[in-house]
């Protein structure tokens, strides 16, 4: 379905429509797309055409629009398109969370007037906790219902309530003080007796949350428990909101761009399809940095100007080395960043990944480095040249391993993101270690290989 809405000549059609004033057979074509598909359209015009799109669609379906938005670029673009004036019609039935969210991206003279005419004290609740925290993220379209009621009463209840299917995976228990007893599955519900209170049939292991839990770890308490919903209390152990499964899925993959952004040297907001002065801001420094790292590579083979002039071929082999051991490494980096941001690994699993780590490397060396050192012999009949390059490149695979699982554990340890600095520290250092044991072990036995 994605792929008809972004073809070319349904967005030609809109823009024709629009270009020719024709703004009611726009929004017919338009308005019976499902709000996902919508959305994908809306980010495929320019700005004046979206506006004019958006200022004839109904409130209620531009909201939706918000709901299919990821990144903090495509909101933008939409509170632009909407306009601030509008703004509190387009949120009045949108989810708490989501709402929140866009309110979050205004300028706070905004936020103040869009709060002010919006009238939703939950959305306002929502804006005290942190963006990352459970509290940002979490919904207040939970039911929860008195441990003193029957199951009778509880679906007399959700029969005159009639609250979403996306939003209602548990009924929650509650004391007279609205703190949380436990949660009723509606499996449950439905096949238990009538006159059964609800105390009786609630499971009280209920694992919750509190606002401030960072988002990740909502994610990985899911997961981990293969739950639907999770509740959210505050300090005092009251009801406050609800964490499921479709919010997780968003923070699962928000978080798993972000990292691999981050390893790459790359804002989490960055697109292929971004302006260019953007990218350059963006992206042109991290390169710097990568720049001034390769330097202080090139520096190491300065000394052995003359090693490379009596044995040529040894520069030959310096970008494999340096390229093969780095690869390893990078394969090392994914895997610990990765595990640390799943929860799968810890910082005091060291020791056993240190020791997976020496036997892959050594296995890997000995085959890699064979192969290599084959290819060098070939090319000088000269065992001492395959010698060398073998040993090189078995030493620095050893240790691309041990820098690849130590680099992001060591930052972790000192509280910096591993997924922000582990590549280009690898790259270098693998780079510096890799010229160095080739060329010095080149010096070493340089006689015998001019």
């Amino acid at each position: 379905m994605a792929e008809e809405v972004t073809a070319l000549g349904l967005v030609e059609d809109v823009r024709q429509l629009l270009a020719t004033g024709e703004w009611q057979k726009a929004v017919a074509l338009t308005a019976s797309l499902h709000p996902a598909d919508l959305a994908e359209l809306v980010l495929e015009l320019d700005e004046d055409e979206r506006r004019a799109l958006l200022e004839h669609l109904p409130s209620d379906l531009v909201g939706q629009l918000f709901e299919h938005y990821e990144t903090d670029e495509d909101i933008d673009a939409l509170i632009r398109a909407v306009g601030i004036e509008r703004l509190p019609t387009v949120l009045a039935d949108v989810a708490d969370d989501v709402a929140a969210d866009v309110i979050q991206r205004l300028e706070p003279d905004d936020q103040i007037t869009v709060l002010a005419r919006l009238d939703r004290e939950e959305v306002t609740e929502l804006l005290r906790y942190a963006e990352n925290s459970v509290g940002g993220i979490m919904s207040r379209g939970f039911v929860a219902l008195n441990e003193g009621i029957t199951v009778q009463q509880a679906i007399d209840y959700l029969r005159v309530l009639r609250p979403p299917a996306d939003r209602v995976y548990y009924v929650y228990v509650v004391d007279g003080q609205g703190k949380l007893v436990g949660a009723v599955s509606i499996r449950d519900l439905i096949v238990a007796s009538p006159r059964t209170k609800l105390s009786e049939i609630a499971r009280r292991d209920v694992h919750a949350l509190t606002t401030d839990v960072d988002q990740e770890e909502a994610a990985r308490t899911l997961q981990r428990y293969d739950l639907l919903a999770l509740p959210v209390v505050d300090e005092e152990g009251k009801l406050v909101g609800v964490i499921t499964v479709d919010d997780v899925i968003d923070v699962l993959q928000e978080e798993a761009t972000e990292d691999m952004y981050r390893l790459a040297g790359l804002s989490e907001h960055e697109s292929v399809l971004a302006p260019v002065g953007r990218s350059i801001r963006r992206r042109m420094p991290w390169l710097l940095v990568n720049l001034v790292t390769a330097f202080a590579a090139a520096l190491t083979v300065a000394p052995f100007e003359d090693t490379i002039s009596r044995a040529a071929l040894l520069a030959a082999f310096m970008p494999i080395i340096a390229g093969h051991s780095g690869n390893t490494g990078t394969q090392v980096v994914t895997l610990v960043v990765r595990g640390l941001a799943v929860g799968e690994v810890r910082v005091s699993d060291l020791l056993t990944i240190v020791r997976k780590e020496l036997a892959f490397g050594f296995v890997h060396g000995l085959v890699a480095g064979g192969v290599t050192a084959l290819l060098a012999f070939i090319l000088s009949f000269n065992p001492w040249m395959a010698m060398v390059v073998w040993a090189a490149l078995l030493g620095n695979v050893i240790i691309a391993g041990l820098a690849g699982a130590l680099i992001p554990l060591g930052l972790r340890r000192l509280g910096v993101d591993p997924a922000v600095a582990s590549a280009i520290w690898l790259t270098t250092f693998t780079d510096i270690i890799g010229f160095l044991m080739l060329l010095g072990l080149g010096t070493l036995l340089l006689d015998r290989l001019s």
